[in-house]
């Protein structure tokens, strides 16, 4: 039995991506990621794996999407599935420690027997509470992944189950005790005592000196202790009992980790909503055809930073290849180009994303290139630390891929910046690269406006004295720097 939560029936097969790094510092995922997990370092670690791991297939995108749907207008189901989820993981140490090849060679079978019999009844409260859960809420949910999971867990863990359950663990409990063990045994090679098998638990005798019974070959079983033969009889029963502990804590370890996903979906929503922010369900597009468009797009790290909505913005691209985005300094550029990688990110894990509407075509790869502040433990030139960090990233791309790069080469000069990203711009556009690009060299845009035929390009809007709006438009690049409005509203109203 598996949860399902994240997949419909496939394995999941996550690792951390080669450009983990890179996102995470480029994109401001940190403040986002504790905004979910609430210093809870497994939903943190949950939530960083699948974010960075995007999705590919738009059924399970939309598969994750239903679930977040029945979780959202209630938590706190996918608050209790985690908690007793993580309970029976907590309850379960002992028994896990105990049972560890490392540690358990020397340790008796009595002793390994009582262990799982102390754990038994813990974790058959939990499922109980589990498929209590599920029959409460089952009626009111529609995605195919908790009712599928609630339906498992009814058919699993009835009331019948449950009573014959209770029944074997009082014959344990009886076993690891002070009850008479009845064993049956064969005679083997040399005469010695072999295939011991537990016939039948009796309670032990106020005037018995031994719990072990031998049958009529007792006579030659006395090649073996008694003790050796507890430990073969009462083995099998171990290995019964273990394979249904273990079975269950697989089940519940991925219900763990999966609910945790969803817990951390929830714990962001209830941040943002909080700040009055939108959030909706994106829609995947699977055309092969590029797609973008968005309504109310913001930067979920900055509305967590700041308290509040912050401004949004409003784009339609469909087609596009090459987003460009230029204009002055401080006008919302770079953020804009953070808010369109987050909302790709979240999309493509299965997540509603912080806009008022969102649509794009899945990638196969994210991935950043943003400018790096210069350090001591470079060895080597800015420009040339640049290239290489690209140059890592181009033998990853392919025509699936997005690439999200902000004022590339800006280290060196225009003239020869511009010649590089033109280079790499114009590859790009041939592969039908996605590329969404921030820039101030007004050479490279004037070129990429007469030569790039899937291009769109954007640029903030200002007031008519030069203020920031920090709204994005589309309209043609421009060399201007607004420094004359600038002059105007900062140093001209002194002398007015």
């Amino acid at each position: 039995m598996k949860p399902n939560l994240l997949h419909e029936s496939q394995e999941l097969n996550l690792e951390l991506p080669v450009n983990e790094q890179p996102l995470l510092q480029d994109l401001h995922i940190e403040p986002i990621l504790s905004a979910m997990s609430r210093q809870d370092p497994f939903v943190y670690r949950t939530m960083k794996m699948l974010l960075l791991n995007p999705l590919t297939d738009e059924n399970t995108i939309l598969y994750r999407q239903r679930i977040l749907g029945d979780i959202l207008p209630d938590p706190s189901l996918i608050h209790r599935l985690y908690f007793i989820a993580s309970d029976i993981e907590r309850q379960s140490e002992a028994y896990r420690t105990l049972m560890k090849p490392s540690f358990s060679r020397n340790v008796p079978i009595r002793e390994k027997l009582k262990t799982a019999t102390d754990f038994l009844p813990v974790l058959l409260v939990k499922l109980r509470e589990l498929r209590d859960l599920g029959r409460a809420v089952l009626p009111s949910c529609s995605s195919t992944g908790l009712t599928s999971l609630f339906r498992q867990l009814e058919q699993a863990y009835t009331d019948a189950f449950m009573a014959d359950a209770r029944t074997h663990h009082e014959c344990l409990r009886q076993a690891v005790g002070e009850g008479q063990l009845i064993i049956g045994g064969k005679i083997g090679n040399g005469l010695k005592g072999t295939g011991y098998t537990l016939r039948r638990i009796e309670a032990a005798s106020s005037l018995s000196l031994k719990r072990l019974k031998l049958g009529n070959s007792g006579s030659f079983l006395l090649a073996h202790s008694l003790k050796e033969i507890e430990e073969s009889a009462l083995s099998n029963l171990l290995r019964i009992v273990r394979r249904f502990i273990d079975k269950t804590l697989v089940f519940t370890d991925l219900l763990r980790f999966e609910s945790s996903f969803y817990l951390g979906c929830t714990q962001l929503h209830d941040e943002l909503t909080k700040r009055g922010c939108e959030a909706a369900f994106p829609l995947p597009i699977a055309s092969e055809d590029r797609s973008l468009s968005f309504t109310g797009l913001y930067d979920p790290g900055m509305a967590i930073r700041i308290g509040r909505q912050p401004f949004t913005n409003d784009l339609q691209a469909d087609g596009m290849r090459v987003l460009m985005i230029t204009g002055a300094n401080q006008g919302g550029k770079t953020t804009f180009l953070r808010s369109v990688g987050l909302a790709q990110l979240m999309m493509q894990c299965g997540m509603f994303v912080p806009a008022a509407s969102f649509r794009a075509q899945p990638c196969d790869h994210i991935f950043t290139h943003f400018t790096r502040e210069e350090d001591d433990t470079m060895r080597s030139g800015k420009l040339d630390e640049e290239l290489a960090r690209l140059d890592r990233i181009v033998d990853q791309l392919t025509s699936r891929s997005l690439l999200l790069m902000n004022e590339p080469f800006a280290s060196t000069t225009e003239r020869e910046g511009a010649a590089i990203a033109m280079d790499l711009l114009a590859v790009g556009h041939d592969l039908s690269l996605r590329i969404y690009i921030v820039t101030h060299f007004y050479e490279l845009a004037s070129w990429a406006q007469g030569q790039l035929k899937h291009a769109v390009f954007l640029s903030p809007v200002r007031s008519q004295i030069g203020l920031h709006s920090y709204k994005l438009i589309k309209q043609e690049p421009t060399p201007t720097s607004y420094g004359d409005a600038l002059y105007r509203e900062i140093i001209g109203g002194y002398f007015d």
